[in-house]
């Protein structure tokens, strides 16, 4: 079994929990044995890889694993009727709430799953101060999984988790740090395998749990930790015997301008430190990190193999070429996370130089961020008078309409180790115009025949302009850019992709 580490899966996911998506649907075709493994306890994990296309036996979650909770066979929909509530409470209907009362006083609240109709998510209950006392936490498959108690203050005080039958499992408890803020003094695994497990901290237990899973399928099996600041080093602090690989899914230097020069990123300090022997690779996703990296290390024992972070999958490779004529020939898409590298405002401050040329040109931008850095992204945009042209679009999950739709994917991001939605795009037909950063732009855009590559510098907006410009006013040429990005495929294909994984298969048979 090959593991893929991992600390959540979410309804809003990044890059790296794509490219493990990804991975499994790749790995599933061709009947390779593979999970992603999360870390994070999380209510509506369920949900989320319903959303995400993905099974049961793709994922196995910590606290599902030691709640006996990866497979519910009959999974319910539950609903303040099916609650075991004492009868002299009154219940107060609402849409995202019921309260509950006791005569004249408050006891509770139950907060409802979002989109639903009254399906159970929490139960927050009041003490007689109007303080959060207790909240019950209850799995999107409809069982109770954790009491959470709270201090007056509101800090956190305890955890308790419980399996579908409704016995505890594991216990925390927390205590305040010499700075007075909540942390976890003792986590404790409560009767397991007939003996109760303490742990001090988070990752001690995560490290319990990869042993575990380990030894369930007979040890030897493969671990890849794809971010790292939570599976590093559980991963490395395993006992038993494992094959062990640190997957990069961004640059790994401090300064992306300078990755032999400049320091690792702090999570990356621990495993490329004096402990860099006890993994059986590196693995990242373009020639040029492999060769930075080769020379950043000098280290040729452990060797660093080149796995692309996007298989184009042979459903998407068999899908009709949308002719060009048929797009919206001034529509510009970004993909990706709202934050400060993927630099967006260049992209907004572009769209006002290429609408002087190009009146109908707009910007869809797709993904997440934070409040704060949308606020800003949008108040730029009507300071530069192009808020009419440029819409937040917000998380999509399945992009393909809009990629059939588009006619330039454009990204000014100043690194990426490889961008995957610009694959995406181009295995749609979309060319794209990007910076030439570190490092997957200038492996995936071959320049002046399925996009253009853009060197940063003085003038580097007036330039990545220039080429869109370029572009959208030459209607046959883009055409002939668009059947070029449509090849991608054919680089990025299922059977190239897996062929690079082979010498990591090998080791797991």
């Amino acid at each position: 079994m090959i593991y893929f580490l991992n600390e959540y899966l979410m309804a809003l996911n990044s890059g790296l929990e794509y490219n493990e998506i990804n991975r499994i649907q790749l790995f599933k075709n061709n009947h390779v044995p593979a999970k992603i493994v999360t870390r994070d306890y999380n209510q509506e994990l369920h949900r989320n890889m319903t959303t995400l296309g993905l099974e049961d036996d793709d994922v196995v979650n910590m606290f599902d694993f030691f709640q006996h909770a990866e497979h519910i066979e009959k999974p319910k929909t539950l609903k303040t009727v099916d609650l075991n509530l004492p009868k002299d409470y009154e219940i107060d209907q609402g849409a995202d709430f019921s309260r509950m009362t006791d005569g004249d006083r408050v006891v509770g609240d139950i907060y409802f799953a979002s989109g639903t109709y009254g399906q159970v998510s929490y139960i927050n209950y009041y003490d007689a101060y109007g303080h959060t006392a207790k909240t019950e936490f209850y799995d999107w498959r409809g069982f109770k999984s954790m009491d959470k108690y709270f201090t007056p203050t509101g800090d956190p005080a305890a955890e308790f988790l419980f399996t579908p039958a409704g016995k505890c499992v594991y216990q925390a408890y927390y205590m305040h740090d010499a700075n007075g803020n909540p942390v976890n003094s003792l986590l404790k695994l409560v009767d397991y395998k007939g003996e109760d497990y303490n742990f001090d901290n988070l990752n001690e237990l995560f490290t319990f749990f990869l042993d575990e899973l380990n030894r369930s399928q007979g040890s030897h099996q493969t671990f890849i930790a794809d971010r790292p600041a939570q599976t590093n080093l559980p991963m490395l602090n395993m006992v038993t015997l494992a094959h062990k690989y640190v997957s990069l899914p961004i640059v790994h230097a401090t300064n992306p301008n300078e990755p032999v020069r400049s320091d690792f990123d702090a999570a990356y300090v621990p495993v490329f430190g004096p402990r860099i022997d006890e993994l059986d690779g590196i693995i990242v996703m373009t020639k040029a990190q492999q060769k930075d990296l080769e020379k950043k290390l000098n280290h040729p024992r452990v060797p660093v193999y080149v796995i692309p972070g996007k298989a184009v999958l042979n459903a998407v490779r068999n899908e009709p070429h949308i002719l060009h004529r048929t797009r919206a020939n001034d529509r510009l898409i970004f993909v990706g996370r709202l934050t400060a590298e993927k630099q967006v405002e260049q992209l907004i401050r572009s769209l006002q130089i290429v609408g002087e040329k190009i009146p109908n040109v707009s910007l869809d931008v797709y993904g997440y961020g934070s409040e704060q850095d949308i606020n800003g992204l949008k108040k730029l945009a009507q300071d530069l008078k192009v808020a009419d042209k440029v819409h937040f679009k917000g998380f999509v999950y399945d992009l393909t309409t809009i990629y059939n739709q588009a006619a330039l994917f454009v990204s000014a991001s100043s690194s990426d180790a490889m961008p995957l939605a610009m694959i995406e795009a181009m295995a749609h037909g979309v060319p794209a115009v990007a910076y030439e950063s570190h490092y997957g732009p200038s492996e995936i855009i071959k320049d002046h025949e399925n996009g253009r590559l853009i060197e940063e510098g003085d003038g580097d907006v007036f330039l990545f302009s220039r080429a869109i410009i370029d572009l959208l006013s030459d209607p046959d040429l883009l055409a002939k850019y668009s059947e070029k990005a449509y090849e991608i495929g054919e680089r990025y294909s299922e059977e190239k992709v897996l062929e690079s994984w082979q010498p990591i298969i090998a080791k797991n048979a």
